[in-house]
């Protein structure tokens, strides 16, 4: 490729990635212009409905959080490193092409009153949840799958595991271990995975709409259903509830940090004592709640479910969107991994780490201005905005275990930088890029403000249409939305497993 090509592809793809994540410059406008006035906050402040959401918010919160970290903590305690850990990891992909939607969705047709559990049991008639404990203890379980997968990675290096065992060779217990071994290696990761199930759980409307609390909701959905309105002063306190969400995160980001900060004084006084502490049952029980919980929404959907109910149309827009905006998130991170920069951008990850509620009012902003709302395109972009990123996470560690050696030999025969990224790296990355591609797609179908918004209710998807349908309406036909939503992505994942075995056994020879 000529040097000028190469240019032109440079900025071409600088291009696409400002047009992807530009909608962050009128977020942080409207976020930050109504709060330079005391006048909206006091109005904000005056709304009888607030201090109930902000009350569910915490709760359900810090629940989901902590709730997740305790479930992979004790996983970790009870079967790491073994083999009851590794058949764990496997059985995590499945749990994780679950959306967020159709797992709150089995939830509530399980425990809700007249569901599933009800009528077996009809004494236990739940209790209004108006502190979202239900919604807590749901995102807890899903988001510790998520927890999970990432500690899979970070725990995979052997001398960790070496040094564990040597630790209990000399009488030490798991906890010691944890605390002097396991934590200090990947806290620094841990902290960012946290910061980013925080952030969602933050700004969850789908799956809050689905689970409640109903009247007042959380501040997710309060913010949600000003900022919906035509009144220019509901849009500002729901803009200032955005901006609220935010500084909960932050609120959260800080006591972490200083409890983590108080973790650290205590490791350096290592006695010789060793300490009596058994997890394994409670550890390994949490731990295979984790995948059973997924083929138990699994069941319950399909028991609920009529399958006449599901809109052809509906499952067609979902599959569309989520394979256009995966397909094209794949080709651009591709090309953004040779050619975008080494540093300096960590840009890249905020949508994962914000809330997600005012990145979506940027994005309506821009559209509405630019008059492309109520057009397929425009929720593809939409979804683009964390499709990439997610996507990212997964192509970036492949991409920097890319042997160099490599590289070095198609230099030394004369390669061009760009033969050898499509000849030599772009093969390498075929497995993960399919993996990378199954996790866009399953973000993409799980998309809920987005299509909504953007889409101007024009794009009916099984998520939009699950949302809506909880509140109020057929139980089989919300279970038949739901179990559709799960299906999509559990097929392109299995696609991509089959298509990754096959890849492999292609180039055993090359081994």
């Amino acid at each position: 490729m000529a040097t000028p090509l190469r240019y032109a592809l440079i900025l071409l793809i600088w291009g696409v990635m400002a047009v992807i994540y530009l909608p962050l410059v009128p977020a942080a406008i409207a976020l930050f212009t109504p709060a330079l006035s005391i006048t909206h906050w006091l109005a904000l402040f005056a709304d009888p409905q607030l201090p109930q959401a902000l009350m569910a918010t915490l709760v359900s919160v810090t629940l989901a959080t902590l709730g997740a970290l305790v479930i992979a903590l004790l996983a970790i305690l009870a079967m790491w490193p073994g083999a009851g850990w590794a058949r764990l990891c496997t059985r995590l992909p499945w749990l994780l092409a679950i959306p967020h939607v159709a797992f709150a969705t089995s939830v509530l047709l399980l425990f809700a009153e007249g569901g599933l559990l009800y009528r077996v049991l009809p004494f236990l008639t739940p209790q209004a949840d108006r502190y979202g404990i239900g919604l807590g203890l749901t995102l807890a379980v899903k988001e510790s799958a998520f927890l999970l997968w990432v500690l899979s990675a970070l725990l995979s290096e052997k001398q960790l595991a070496r040094q564990v065992t040597v630790l209990d060779s000399l009488g030490y217990s798991r906890l010691q271990c944890l605390n002097w071994l396991v934590l200090p290696a990947i806290a620094p990761a841990l902290g960012k995975v946290m910061l980013a199930a925080t952030a969602w759980s933050l700004s969850a409307v789908d799956v809050a709409i689905v689970l409640g609390p109903g009247n007042p909701p959380t501040l997710a959905v309060l913010s949600w259903q000003w900022l919906t309105q035509g009144d220019a002063d509901q849009q500002i306190k729901g803009s200032l509830a955005s901006l609220l969400l935010v500084l909960l995160l932050c609120v959260y980001a800080l006591v972490g940090y200083l409890l983590w900060r108080s973790w650290r004084r205590t490791l350096p006084g290592i006695s010789g004592k060793r300490q009596r502490f058994s997890s394994y049952p409670l550890g390994r029980s949490l731990a295979q709640l984790v995948p059973v919980s997924g083929v138990l929404c699994l069941l319950v959907l399909a028991l609920v479910a009529q399958y006449s109910f599901i809109d052809s149309q509906t499952l067609f827009t979902s599959l569309q969107v989520g394979m256009i905006a995966s397909a094209l998130a794949l080709i651009t991170l591709l090309l953004w991994l040779e050619w975008g920069p080494q540093r300096g951008h960590r840009w890249v990850w905020l949508p994962i780490i914000l809330p997600a509620l005012p990145l979506v009012t940027g994005q309506y902003t821009l559209a509405l201005h630019a008059q492309l709302d109520g057009q397929l395109l425009t929720v593809v972009w939409g979804h683009l905005l964390w499709v990439t990123p997610w996507m990212l996470f997964i192509l970036k560690p492949a991409w920097q275990r890319i042997d160099p050696r490599l590289m070095l030999i198609a230099q030394t025969l004369g390669w061009s930088r760009e033969r050898i990224f499509w000849q030599v790296k772009c093969p390498l990355l075929l497995r993960p890029a399919l993996i990378a591609f199954a996790v866009g797609f399953s973000v993409s179908i799980a998309q809920y403000m987005p299509t909504l918004w953007l889409g101007a209710g024009r794009f009916p998807t099984l998520t939009t249409e699950a949302v809506a349908l909880s509140s109020g309406g057929s139980a089989a036909r919300l279970a038949s939305q739901a179990l559709w939503q799960l299906l999509l992505p559990l097929l392109v994942f299995a696609l991509s497993a089959l298509l990754s075995a096959w890849v492999g056994r292609c180039r055993q020879g090359l081994r």
